[in-house]
């Protein structure tokens, strides 16, 4: 009777121990989950300011140099601008989304840059460049996209309307690659130059996203060229980041 005694304290003792060890590891893991959690959230939110400061910094080095910037919340409706042609591009100080009109770059129908549009990029890349990788953003970028677009204008002939889509979709991918092509030429001798060749890409969306005003296709405004920064996001999937990179933080930056 008391060996049996004996053996349920024993027991007893046991399952308390085992409660108070897994109760002290998910103290822990709760803890440092949390602190990863607030952590990732500050990134974001430093990632956000330093692409506010980024575009503040272009449009301040593209006014000593005459070209306008007009800036714009692509999360909006587009509104009407009175005299376009006095808007050289236009940039979103939040997501940093630049916007460029493909009057700036090319001649209608062409994929080549034109002589004004060379002269803009020559102006516009290096200012726009140095202002990320001068500054903090940087280090929350994951790549930065050329996109091409064009507006729903038929090209002659008899095209199917996917023929139609195809041949905008080629247009718009060469212009963004010759947007693309201009960037590591202008670029080449700046200390940043191998970090765009792990960042830059370039897409072309055809006539897929035209840019309406009031509900109707503005066919100016959407024949244009974009660059968007891709930021990396730490709370993508926080638990799994958690579970993998544990609390170091620079593993997940």
């Amino acid at each position: 009777m008391a060996r049996k005694k004996q053996a349920e304290a024993e027991e007893n003792i046991f399952w308390v121990t085992m409660s108070d060890l897994f109760l002290g590891m998910f103290m822990v893991f709760a803890t440092l989950f949390f602190a990863f959690v607030t952590n990732s959230g500050q990134g974001t939110q430093a990632a956000q300011e330093a692409t506010t400061e980024m575009v503040q910094e272009v449009v301040q080095e593209m006014e000593k140099q005459d070209i306008k910037v007009r800036m714009i919340d692509e999360t909006k409706p587009e509104e009407p601008v009175k005299d376009q042609s006095k808007v050289h591009v236009e940039m979103d100080p939040v997501t940093g989304l630049v916007r460029i009109s493909d009057l700036e770059l090319f001649a209608l129908n062409s994929d080549q840059l034109s002589p004004k549009g060379r002269a803009f990029l020559n102006k516009f890349i290096p200012v726009y460049f140095d202002a990320i990788y001068k500054k903090e953003l940087s280090q929350y970028i994951s790549a930065v996209v050329i996109q091409g677009h064009t507006d729903s204008t038929l090209f002659r002939g008899n095209y199917t309307v996917e023929q139609q889509y195809l041949k905008n979709m080629n247009l718009s991918m060469n212009r963004a690659y010759n947007v693309a092509n201009f960037i590591f030429y202008k670029c080449s001798n700046k200390p940043y130059q191998k970090e765009l060749t792990h960042t830059i890409k370039v897409e072309g969306a055809s006539s897929s996203r035209p840019i309406t005003i009031n509900g109707k296709e503005d066919k100016n405004k959407s024949r244009r060229v974009e660059l968007r920064l891709l930021l990396k996001k730490p709370t993508d999937d926080v638990l799994s980041q958690f579970l993998t990179n544990g609390a170091n933080y620079e593993n997940i930056r």
